[in-house]
């Protein structure tokens, strides 16, 4: 199997890497072996390219991160790597380049609810056969960049307004895809573990 790293926060108290861990695990068994990382302020190219996947999961990157392990992600996925932004793993406002790669900036979120999910309207293996669902989640908000070509794969309805959930693309040679559901085990439903191993192997090009 292919291996895979997630990066990620023990200590935090809202999203600690140890209360996911075992969906994620579940999420994905079969198709990578999970190893972490909580010191991700020092990751290097050389460490990534261990990986055949990077799962960002990080709840404080702004705080913990650094540009040179900002820089080593870019330059993994940009030579062909593979990059999974899981959750709070999205909310990093003040990496330009990590909000770069991902398409979209952080913009923040209202309290957490139960909040509806529907496939989004752009076809692909990642998203078929998913069908609407509802979760407690916590309703990140983005600000997309207009120059890169995301499908939205999936969304959520906050009030009268359907909002972007799960989106990808490629980035040079690599493969990025992002997913706000994640915040809890309670997150992780059937159709979004199912989402977590499409997702894998569509990144790895298994799918």
């Amino acid at each position: 199997m292919k291996r895979a790293l997630v990066l990620g926060d023990n200590a935090s108290p809202r999203h600690p890497l140890y209360g996911v861990m075992p969906s994620l695990n579940r999420a994905l068994e079969g198709a990578f072996v999970l190893e972490t990382k909580e010191d991700y302020g020092a990751l290097s190219l050389e460490q990534a390219k261990d990986y055949e996947l990077i799962i960002n999961y990080a709840d404080d990157w702004d705080g913990r991160g650094t540009r040179s392990a900002a820089a080593a992600l870019v330059a993994y996925v940009a030579d062909g790597g593979s990059y999974l932004a899981l959750h709070c793993g999205l909310a990093t406002p003040r990496c330009d380049e990590l909000s770069l790669m991902t398409g979209a900036r952080f913009l923040g979120y209202p309290s957490q609810i139960l909040m509806d999910f529907s496939p989004g309207k752009d076809p692909h293996p990642i998203s078929q056969w998913t069908y609407p669902f509802k979760v407690t989640e916590e309703p990140y908000r983005f600000e997309f960049d207009v120059f890169r070509d995301s499908q939205k794969l999936l969304q959520y309805r906050y009030g009268y307004r359907w909002y972007p959930a799960a989106w990808c693309h490629d980035y040079l040679l690599g493969r990025v895809f992002c997913l706000i559901p994640g915040h809890s085990a309670e997150s992780y439903i059937p159709p979004v573990r199912q989402l977590l191993y499409k997702a894998g192997l569509w990144l790895t090009h298994r799918l």
